[in-house]
């Protein structure tokens, strides 16, 4: 799995929900917007409009938006 955390600075749900994923020591590559304006057009494109987008495929598929706990255990499940 290929988990990937969309997030921008200053943003208290990013920084729960990989202090979550942290905690529960499931890897993952943060991708920080306001670097890589590219993929928040893309973000966009897919009808997020809320940080952090936590995506578990390159096709923005299997994702969410927002600190979201119920999904987070989900996940933590499958791993």
């Amino acid at each position: 799995m290929n988990i990937k955390v969309y997030s921008k600075n200053n943003c208290i749900q990013c920084e729960m929900t990989k202090m979550w994923l942290n905690q529960n020591k499931i890897q993952f590559e943060s991708v920080d917007v306001s670097e890589h304006p590219d993929k928040l057009e893309e973000i966009k494109l897919n009808g997020f409009q809320q940080l952090p987008v936590v995506t578990l495929d390159e096709h923005f598929e299997n994702a969410w938006s927002g600190y979201n706990l119920d999904r987070l255990e989900e996940l933590k499940e499958s791993c």
